[in-house]
């Protein structure tokens, strides 16, 4: 009897994971293709430009929209956006509110990239929980002021010679208490002799992730039944390895839908990652269809020469593209701020006049979030309503969310008009 009742538990629970998954597989489908923008997905500030809230040129993300438009309605179809930029991006705030609304429309293919910025002393995103059992060393593509860095995808590395070291993942956002699964984990390991091994695995459900698929930046593992969380361990298995670094990790469901990557470092500027040597070798394993840059706000702190804003922009659109052929591009304009956090900033409308005036020459999508959020000195606005924090250069939770809303109803607009006619108007071009 025992055995007939924990066969028929084991049953259950196979055929519960299939439902789920197949529910899951088809939640893109039979879906109307046009997509409505709720009550949800609006703001309500007076001070906002919402008949800018347009993107510029959008004509050039067809290919994108094309394929956003097969998975919502046949499905199969994974679109990879990979969204990077400063402490703005880095935070998840203003990025986990595109990704939530996009996922929501076109279906749910995993938390993407993610990064232990916590073990490197940086602030973490409160989406996933990080835990390790030794010390690990942490440095990013901002603090090395080097003419090439040594940091790949997240524009940060962590370090430890420890080699029973671990970290653990623990998908559990600590605002909702939401637990998202996924069966696929990629690391982001430069191997070579001094380097130890790893494993994948989750002790939970008490599995081994196998590999699947390496090259020189990346090892992707599966597991075969859904987890929550996941352990990457040291394996120390020749005397020459003496170290395990780190340059991110990417976690998926093998559903399709969408994959919405943000990756940011503090303080970062156009140049930080153009510098950075292994980041956009790294930035084509996530296989990107559209790559967004949000940068400006660090530029415009200190007052960068225009000139070379433009060459660093130029650097790192080229570094991204000779690794990802064919991947489209979208810039956008940093929203205003206060210089220091003391005062009007003179310098953010130049920067943001510079990233306008180079994604217009060099035909590149543009969202335009400074005028969109209300223009030069509009920082007091953003003030006033509680959407900026303390430091009055960041925002508040409530302020990035009103960006990522925005930028969300930028993207359905473009893609509804080409649903409506198969290309896009020439104003939006």
């Amino acid at each position: 009897m025992f055995i007939s009742i924990k066969s028929t538990r084991i049953r259950f629970l196979a055929i519960w994971i299939f439902i789920t998954l197949f529910l899951g597989q088809c939640q893109s489908q039979f879906r109307m293709p046009n997509v409505e923008i709720t009550e949800s997905d609006t703001v309500n500030y007076a001070f906002l430009h919402d008949d800018a809230n347009i993107i510029e040129n959008a004509g050039i993300l067809v290919p994108l929209f094309s394929k956003m438009l097969a998975q919502r309605t046949s499905g199969g179809k994974k679109v990879n956006i990979v969204h990077i930029g400063d402490s703005h991006i880095q935070g998840n705030l203003l990025t986990q509110e595109v990704r939530d609304r996009l996922q929501r429309e076109f279906g749910d293919a995993g938390r993407g990239f993610i990064f232990p910025y916590k073990l490197a002393r940086s602030s973490n995103p409160k989406d996933y929980l990080v835990e390790t059992n030794c010390r690990w060393t942490g440095s990013n593509c901002q603090r090395d002021l080097s003419p090439e860095t040594p940091f790949g995808v997240a524009g940060f590395k962590i370090s430890t010679i420890n080699s029973a070291g671990e970290m653990t993942f623990r998908m559990k956002d600590s605002v909702t208490a939401e637990t998202k699964l996924f069966t696929k984990v990629t690391v982001f390991h430069r191997k070579n002799d001094g380097e130890f091994d790893i494993e994948v695995k989750d002790e939970v459900s008490n599995q081994e992730a196998q590999l699947f698929i390496e090259d020189d930046y990346a090892h992707s593992y599966y597991f075969d039944r859904p987890v929550g969380q996941v352990t990457i361990a040291a394996k120390k298995t020749s005397e020459k390895q003496k170290s395990l670094t780190i340059d991110g990790v990417c976690l998926e469901n093998e559903l399709s839908g969408v994959l919405y990557h943000s990756i940011g470092v503090n303080g970062a500027k156009f140049t930080d990652f153009a510098r950075a040597k292994y980041f956009a070798a790294q930035v084509a394993d996530l296989n990107p269809d559209l790559v967004i840059l949000s940068f400006g706000t660090n530029e415009g702190q200190g007052h960068t020469n225009k000139g070379y804003m433009r060459q660093t922009m130029s650097e790192l659109i080229e570094n991204i593209s000779d690794h990802c052929p064919g991947v489209l591009f979208m810039l956008t304009t940093p929203a205003d701020s206060y210089l220091r956090g003391k005062g009007f900033n003179p310098y953010l409308n130049e920067m943001s006049e510079v990233i306008k005036e180079f994604a217009r020459e060099n035909g590149y999508a543009l969202w335009d979030l400074h005028n969109v959020g209300g223009g030069q000195n509009s920082a007091i606005n953003w003030k006033s309503n509680g959407l900026m924090s303390s430091d009055s250069v960041h925002y508040s939770k409530a302020g990035y969310a009103v960006q990522g809303k925005l930028l969300f109803q930028s993207i359905i607009k473009s893609y509804n008009d080409f649903v409506g006619s198969g290309t896009l108007e020439e104003s939006h071009k």
